[in-house]
């Protein structure tokens, strides 16, 4: 569940953030000092009602900060409307901590949520719950069968997604877990300010596609979808890209094979750079026994 991968890369750029807390000898300067660690724990509390436990630290380094109390962690990008917020005694939640309350007070509860961040309320293109369910199996003694229980619900999400000027962001998005105490167990929210120049590129973009945009062939594939998209760097990272392609979507020929092919493409067919996410670490070559040497 991409959910859960994101919410491991947080946890590795958070900790990573946060390792500057820990006393040492010499000050780390990506601690955080008591006043930006306030401001920072202050906008948590105003924006997203987190209420925080002591003592607070936090840390900062390339425009991401983050304040902890131990029990919730709150992140974000200076400059931009990123925020992720984890609290690790309701998130991952349970049959027993999951919201108690009807599907539209969980949605009312995120469009507080994203108006407290100052998201553009034109830019929601849908807003909806999803449940998830657990099922439970037992194996007989003699191990010939298997007995399934039926499946039943467990917690719910909340997801809203983002169009900008009628073209979709896929990039962008709130997920949102709320425990039973009506608090935020979980939450990503990626809704940053996209440049004019990117969202007039996108609009090009989409009357390119309009006008019978041909997509490349791929062996073994079949074209299934071509829409103009508006892509934008994730919630954990250090970067803020944007940018805008052409998303086109094959199909596999071989039926045995599940995952789809997708390119993100220009109006001439060629790949775009993507958004950027952290940096990745450069493994040297490992030179292999009895290679000859160059020269």
């Amino acid at each position: 569940m991409k959910s859960f991968t994101s919410l491991i890369v947080s946890a590795i750029v958070t900790t990573g953030l946060l390792a500057g807390c820990a006393p040492k000898p010499k000050p780390d300067p990506r601690q955080l000092d008591e006043s930006q660690v306030r401001v920072l724990a202050d906008a948590g509390a105003n924006q997203f009602g987190i209420q925080w436990g002591k003592p607070l630290n936090g840390a900062g380094e390339r425009g991401v900060a983050a304040v902890t109390d131990g029990v919730t962690t709150f992140t974000t990008h200076t400059g931009s409307r990123v925020f992720i917020v984890h609290n690790r005694k309701e998130f991952p939640p349970t049959a027993d901590n999951g919201f108690q309350g009807t599907d539209e007070e969980l949605k009312d509860i995120g469009l507080k949520f994203l108006k407290a961040a100052g998201a553009n309320a034109d830019e929601i293109a849908r807003a909806r719950v999803l449940t998830q369910f657990t099922q439970l199996g037992e194996k007989s003694a003699d191990g010939k069968s298997v007995r399934v229980d039926a499946p039943q619900k467990s917690h719910r999400a909340l997801l809203v997604t983002r169009h900008i000027g009628g073209v979709e962001a896929p990039s962008s998005r709130m997920l949102l877990y709320v425990g039973a105490s009506g608090r935020i167990g979980f939450m990503e929210l990626n809704w940053p300010d996209i440049s004019r120049d990117v969202v007039d590129r996108a609009s090009q973009l989409r009357k390119s596609v309009e006008a019978g945009f041909a997509a490349p062939r791929l062996e073994g594939a079949e074209v299934e979808s071509v829409q103009p998209v508006l892509l934008n760097s994730p919630a954990a990272g250090f970067y803020n890209d944007s940018v805008a392609a052409i998303r086109v979507i094959y199909s596999n020929n071989n039926k045995e094979l599940g995952r789809k092919a997708v390119r993100y493409l220009d109006e001439r067919g060629a790949d775009v750079v993507l958004p950027r996410d952290i940096d990745r670490l450069r493994e040297e070559a490992v030179a292999r026994k009895g290679a000859k040497q160059a020269g």
